[in-house]
């Protein structure tokens, strides 16, 4: 949160990411098995899951580790989004996402079905979008999770909390670790966002920047 002419700390939610989730859709229906660690999350939170398109033990793990990694340590866009921004940003877009150049197998897939992937991604962002909508007019627009937990830390501490700045990015996988990109931001497993454990660590990280 910002206040006009302060420095204040700000905490930004990504949800419902399509160059992230294109990626874990093509992971789950092409059956992609990758090394989880680090950056890799664990299997994406597909179901149903879609029928592969290439058989079993394509050569596909090393391109796409190389896409999940591209597009997880992409810089937050800024506003207005440079063209330096735009063009990279295509360059892992359709219709023939040439930043897989290096990995044929993977781009034709990708350029085959990211149609399907994206239609994927547009129902949960839409049925998302639905439940917040709904929940807003069930209970009223009360402060977001994050907003609470730092004004209890600011209570336990006694003072505003230091200026800070974190991206917290949503990803539906089968999975419950919480993973650093680097540079205040986070991979959060959707089924653990907004959960007490979540609520937790998030507590304990303020309590460290404040």
């Amino acid at each position: 949160m910002k206040h006009a002419g302060t420095k204040s700390w700000q905490i930004i939610t990504s949800e419902w990411d399509f160059q992230l989730e294109w990626a874990l859709w093509v992971r789950a229906a092409e059956r992609i098995e990758v090394p989880v660690g680090g950056l890799v999350t664990g299997p994406p939170d597909v179901d149903p899951l879609p029928a592969p398109s290439v058989p079993s033990g394509a050569p596909l793990a090393e391109g796409w580790l190389f896409w999940w990694h591209a597009v997880v340590s992409q810089p937050e866009p800024a506003s207005p989004f440079p063209q330096e921004d735009l063009a990279e940003l295509g360059r892992f877009g359709p219709p023939g996402f040439s930043a897989l150049d290096a990995y044929p197998d993977l781009q034709r897939v990708v350029a085959a079905r990211w149609e399907e992937a994206n239609t994927w991604h547009s129902a949960r962002k839409r049925a998302g979008v639905k439940a917040f909508v709904s929940a807003v007019a069930s209970h009223g627009r009360g402060p977001r999770a994050e907003g609470v937990v730092v004004r209890s830390v600011e209570a336990e501490v006694g003072h505003e909390a230091a200026p800070f700045r974190l991206r917290i990015v949503v990803v539906p996988v089968l999975d419950e670790e919480i993973r650093s990109v680097g540079g205040g931001a986070f991979l959060v497993p959707e089924r653990v966002h907004g959960t007490d454990a979540y609520t937790t660590w998030l507590r304990a990280l303020v309590r460290a920047l404040a």
